[in-house]
């Protein structure tokens, strides 16, 4: 069976290589293996295609070096699904680093599935001095499936991360690709993670997060203003992602309902309830919510016409 491991980058020559360092690293603990790496370049301007083509060459594992020239991450991690050659694919980011172990627990996950499954594992924080957010540090595993109503009880929004993600092949065949009016480089700068999760419940495909499979994300965002632009692009996404799967089970949209009563409490008590350390609070999540939705139906109605 091979593994194809996908990382999309723009402009990140800083991150890429010690990102790579650590895929190989994982691939050679795990040996013997059969891996490649695809690297979607989303139209960088900076060297960042030199570095890796430079690192390819000394590298122990083939390396398939992809250009998506339109802007999108979504539009780059379909160029990447589209190049891949694996049964077993796994996602990651330029700015995150594997654990030694990864590659090794992801393999074990697999062989043990007895059903078709989406899963992601540990994100840590890979520089203490940066804001503790796009992480996901719990030590429980989980899992959600439409056969548990698992929407029903819990939010489905972040079970788990798009930088620690994996999944058969057939999943995406299954599926279909990543919505390219979605994320970043889009009006909508985030959501198609949790798009593609929500598909993927819908189907009947059952999402897992395990503990074990670890990433070390170095976001670098250290500011008070881009920890607020960050959650403003994510509850964007998230309304938009409301909009396109209110009516095919309203279950994924119940989180806006509990969202909703905690901005009554919030206004009612006259105080930040949600991320006061960041200024952002709860009636600001359901306004870049709301802001999300129009967004996403403006899309939608510019294509139809």
């Amino acid at each position: 069976m091979k593994l194809s491991v996908i990382v999309c980058t723009r402009n990140r020559s800083h991150a890429i290589i010690p990102c790579l360092d650590s895929i190989a690293q994982s691939l050679a603990h795990a040996a013997p293996v059969d891996a490649e790496i695809i690297v979607v370049d989303n139209g960088s301007s900076d060297n960042t295609s030199t570095l890796v083509r430079d690192w390819a060459s000394r590298a122990a594992f083939p390396l398939n070096l992809q250009f998506e020239a339109r802007a999108g991450i979504a539009k780059a991690h379909n160029c990447g699904f589209r190049a891949a050659r694996g049964d077993l694919l796994a996602l990651t980011d330029d700015d995150c680093r594997l654990s030694e172990n990864y590659i090794a627990d992801l393999l074990r996950h697999d062989a043990a599935d007895t059903e078709t499954i989406i899963r992601g594992g540990r994100i840590e924080l890979g520089d203490p001095s940066d804001l503790p957010l796009s992480i996901k540090t719990d030590l429980k595993p989980m899992r959600w499936n439409k056969l548990m109503n698992s929407a029903r009880h819990t939010s489905l929004g972040y079970c788990i991360g798009g930088c620690n993600m994996t999944m058969r092949r057939i999943v995406v065949e299954q599926l279909g690709l990543y919505d390219e009016r979605l994320g970043a480089g889009t009006s909508i700068p985030a959501g198609e993670e949790t798009d593609f999760i929500f598909r993927a419940y819908l189907a009947g495909i059952t999402i897992e997060y395990v503990p074990d499979m670890v990433v070390h994300h170095y976001h670098g965002r250290k500011t008070i203003p881009v920890g607020h632009k960050l959650l403003r692009h994510y509850m964007i996404g998230r309304g938009a992602v409301y909009a396109k799967h209110f009516f095919n089970d309203p279950n994924l949209c119940r989180p806006g309902y509990w969202d909703l009563k905690n901005t009554v409490w919030e206004i009612l008590a006259g105080e930040n309830k949600f991320i006061p350390e960041l200024g952002f609070s709860y009636k600001d999540m359901m306004r870049f919510c709301a802001l999300g939705a129009l967004k996403y139906i403006s899309v939608c109605m510019k294509k139809a016409n």
